[in-house]
């Protein structure tokens, strides 16, 4: 009976054993013990078996683990590195885009002998703008209607020392003061930066895609708030849409639709608008 116990006792001290962790008293007792009990001795040697065995192939799941990590680790690396490449191809793509049109923009800006014509909605109101303008002398018209029907004209002209700023409404012409005139030298529109810098920083938040709009070629730049429709020819507008916000009907977003001929406008183009009927008011 003591001999059982004995061999429980041994057992149960076998894995620390093993593991060097017990005192020598210890030892003594559980070698004094395998010397004479084959049962515990053929115990202790399958626990020495068990653990190496045990161990290693803890240690290959391991190793497996680690390597499958290391594997997916580098793929993700390498897709990382690819959306970054991807990405700055894109912006570069952009950047190239947008100061290609400035440069175009820039040339068509800096001639003076051009037509333009611009409709502008916005709701059930449309805004109708011809410019004649060849040098320093333009005749300029804005056509306000509303509902089909017009509302009011404004004409600006100027040739030579000679201005004129008048109105129409109801049927009623008003000359105003020519040195209040502003608004009558219509430019050449573009939406796009002359810097570098600025189209870099413009090309990292917007989008470009290329399109036709008014039977043009165009490039669509695309934000939060507006779509601007620029021509690949002229790197001029032509379309610009500046969204309302969601809180308002989406009948209050402006567009504006543009036209341009250069080198076509003549001297018999800048008429003096018709005063006749006409009040003067300061």
């Amino acid at each position: 009976m003591k001999e059982k116990r004995d061999c429980k006792i041994v057992q149960d001290l076998l894995p620390i054993y093993i593991e060097n962790l017990t005192n020598e008293e210890t030892n003594n007792f559980i070698e004094e013990h395998l010397r004479n009990c084959s049962e515990c001795k053929t115990v202790l040697e399958n626990m020495k078996k068990e653990i190496p065995v045990s161990t290693t192939q803890k240690d290959n799941r391991e190793v497996k683990y680690m390597k499958k990590y290391s594997k997916k680790l580098k793929t993700l690396k390498y897709a990382l590195l690819i959306i970054i490449i991807l990405y700055v191809i894109l912006v570069g793509r952009r950047t190239f885009i947008m100061a290609s049109l400035s440069k175009k923009a820039v040339e068509n800006q800096m001639n003076d002998n051009y037509y333009v014509r611009l409709y502008s909605y916005q709701g059930d109101t449309l805004t109708i703008t011809e410019s004649y303008n060849k040098g320093e002398d333009y005749l300029t018209t804005h056509t306000r209607v509303v509902n089909g029907n017009n509302i009011q004209k404004i004409s600006y002209y100027k040739k030579g020392e000679e201005q004129l700023f008048i109105t129409e409404s109801d049927g009623k012409k008003h000359i105003l003061n020519s040195e209040t005139m502003a608004g009558g030298h219509i430019l050449p529109v573009t939406y796009v930066s002359d810097g570098i810098f600025a189209n870099l920083q413009y090309a990292l938040i917007t989008g470009i895609d290329s399109t036709y709009c008014n039977g043009k070629e165009c490039y669509v730049i695309k934000g939060k708030n507006y779509e601007r429709y620029i021509d690949k020819e002229t790197g001029l507008a032509v379309r610009n849409i500046e969204k309302s916000n969601k809180e308002i009907t989406r009948q209050n977003d402006i567009v504006v639709d543009y036209e341009y001929k250069f080198n076509i406008v003549k001297d018999s183009d800048i008429v003096k608008p018709d005063t006749s009927d006409s009040s003067i008011t300061e």
